[in-house]
């Protein structure tokens, strides 16, 4: 038994150290490899890891990029956007060759203007001041009216020719003058009290066929064989498409040298209302205001112009006779290319209680006798204020109608009317009244009041104001004036 278990135990160690040495170079070599393997690893990354590097390095820099491009597009927009802004306020910038504008009344004009006009001495009680083409609206002859005064002492020359200038004629065309007095319109400032009267110079040339085929472009006056007067150019009519909703206001000479603020106030004032042209006679505007109104008339819709008001020495004209010369010169100047005309001073100011424009205040009127379209004029009433400097509306206390004001005196009509250029010339050449309930209405100082501004002086007794009546603040109307664009300009330029 045991020599069998001996036997037995041999053969088993002898197979095993056979398979040993058959297997053990396959696993030394195995076991080898993963050694290898191991420090492989240790020492060099697998290609793939390479290639994420590259990739997280190339969006780096495109995320850099990225962030300077947004960085510079913000930039440039932020530019854009202050210049636009500093565009809407400021408004653009004047063209580097644009040539100044002269510091001269009659040759100063805003491009869409009549012809100039100043007092042209004729003799030594006669001269005139403008002269306009009228065809009669077809009842008669053409004409030349030239608008004039006359010492009512003295007789108009009777001996009096005129010098008419056409395009196709090489020399002067020698025609007649007849006289006309014009008519003192109702409510109107008189010249009875002043020696003096208001005159027209109907003039036509001899030739009637000239007068019938062209209109004159200049005139001269002559008494008897003397020298001619300087010439006068004709105002020839315009060609427009409609008159509605244009309304002018003819400022009356002023009696001192005009301030910018008071010319931006009351443009700025009136033009919010409707007014859309301004005609300026005798005071030259000083240059901001010039300036000012050149740089954006335009961008506001307004149109302004400056007549020369200049009587001849030795023949003064007292302010209620210039008055009345202002007023014909300004219906037969806008006869043809306004529905309104409003002769002011720079210290009268149209406050509309309840509209917001002038001509939705002249539409709600209902007339008795004729529809309001038909009318010639409305006479306003006037309300003389004093004005109270000591106590103003804020920042803006400098504005005229800032200042807190009182009565002094009644509401009356003074003068002051709304005229329908185009009626009133034709009512002159019908030679109807002007006068009637049928071509004038009152309109109330609850639709439209003229506030008329004086100074007061604080020392007057108190027995002399029973009429004195404290008015209501013209907030609405010095915050309207602050937000407009002309008062805002005048701001960053003062």
């Amino acid at each position: 038994m045991n020599v069998v278990y001996g036997v037995l135990t041999r053969n088993i160690n002898y197979h095993r150290i056979l398979l040993h040495r058959q297997w053990m170079p396959e696993v030394r070599d195995n076991v080898g490899r993963e050694v290898a393997a191991v420090h492989d690893s240790s020492g060099a990354k697998p290609p793939g890891g390479r290639m994420r590097k590259y990739q997280q390095l190339a969006l780096t820099v495109i995320a850099a990029v990225s962030l300077v491009a947004f960085l510079f597009y913000k930039h440039e927009y932020e530019r854009l956007r202050y210049t636009l802004q500093y565009l809407d306020t400021f408004g653009q910038p004047p063209d580097p060759g644009e040539i100044d504008r002269l510091q001269c009344g009659s040759n100063a004009h805003h491009p869409l203007t009549s012809p100039p006009a100043d007092w042209v001495q004729v003799s030594n009680d006669l001269q005139v001041y403008s002269a306009f083409w009228d065809d009669q609206s077809g009842m008669g002859e053409p004409c030349v009216r030239v608008l004039g005064v006359v010492r009512a002492s003295t007789k108009p020359p009777q001996s009096l020719t005129c010098l008419l200038w056409f395009e196709t004629e090489a020399e002067a065309v020698v025609g007649t003058c007849s006289l006309e007095v014009a008519r003192e319109r109702h409510h109107s400032h008189t010249t009875a009290n002043h020696n003096i009267t208001v005159l027209f110079l109907l003039c036509t040339a001899d030739d009637s066929r000239l007068m019938l085929s062209q209109m004159p472009h200049q005139l001269q006056l002559r008494v008897g064989e003397g020298a001619a007067s300087h010439p006068l150019f004709v105002h020839q009519a315009y060609s427009v498409k409609t008159l509605t909703d244009k309304t002018t206001v003819c400022v009356s000479p002023p009696p001192a040298p005009m301030a910018t603020l008071k010319v931006v106030e009351f443009m700025a004032h009136h033009h919010g209302i409707g007014v859309n042209r301004f005609v300026l006679y005798g005071g030259v505007l000083p240059p901001l205001a010039r300036r000012l109104l050149d740089q954006y008339g335009d961008q506001l819709g307004l149109q302004y112009e400056e007549k020369m008001f200049s009587p001849v020495a030795g023949f003064p004209l007292i302010p209620d006779v210039a008055r009345v010369v202002v007023e014909l010169d300004c219906v037969w100047r806008h006869r043809d290319s306004q529905e309104n005309v409003v002769v002011l001073g720079l210290d009268q100011y149209l406050l509309l209680p309840h509209h917001p424009t002038l001509q939705a205040a002249l539409a709600s009127l209902g007339a008795t006798h004729r529809p309001a379209q038909d009318l010639l004029q409305f006479h306003l009433t006037s309300q003389r204020v004093c004005l109270d400097q000591e106590h103003g509306l804020g920042q803006g206390a400098a504005l005229m109608l800032a200042h807190p004001i009182h009565t002094a005196g009644p509401a009356e009509e003074a003068g002051v009317a709304v005229l329908r250029p185009h009626l009133m010339a034709a009512s002159t050449l019908s030679r109807s009244s002007q006068s009637g309930p049928a071509t004038s209405q009152h309109i109330s100082g609850g639709t439209i009041m003229v506030y008329h501004f004086v100074m007061c002086l604080t020392e007057t007794p108190k027995d002399t104001h029973q009429d004195t009546q404290h008015l209501p603040s013209n907030k609405r109307f010095v915050e309207k004036i602050e937000k407009s664009l002309l008062y805002r300009k005048w701001l960053i330029n003062s």
